[in-house]
């Protein structure tokens, strides 16, 4: 197996797993998603009051962040990445 084929299964199996996870997030009722979603959005605070550089984001991440941003309001919902950032990854 070549690096590239490799390298395109890693992407194909992290999309996989982030599938699964939003499949699973789907059977959780809404206040389980709602404190889910708070208590992210405080590592992240916290995370960026440290002023800690975020890592760059791997081909898997971009996919499933670019699909994502098809059925959220994104921008709103942006801290870790710049809008222009994900408007280039499209």
């Amino acid at each position: 197996m070549t690096e590239l084929p490799r390298i395109q299964f890693r992407v194909i199996l992290r999309v996989a797993v982030d599938l699964v996870s939003l499949m699973s997030a789907a059977c959780r009722s809404r206040a389980q998603l709602a404190a889910e979603n708070l208590f992210l959005k405080k590592q992240l605070a916290l995370y960026l009051e440290r002023e800690v550089k975020p890592r760059r984001a791997d081909d898997a991440t971009r996919v499933t962040l670019v699909t994502l941003s098809r059925f959220v309001e994104w921008r709103r919902l942006l801290t870790a990445v710049k809008p222009d950032t994900l408007i280039r990854w499209h």
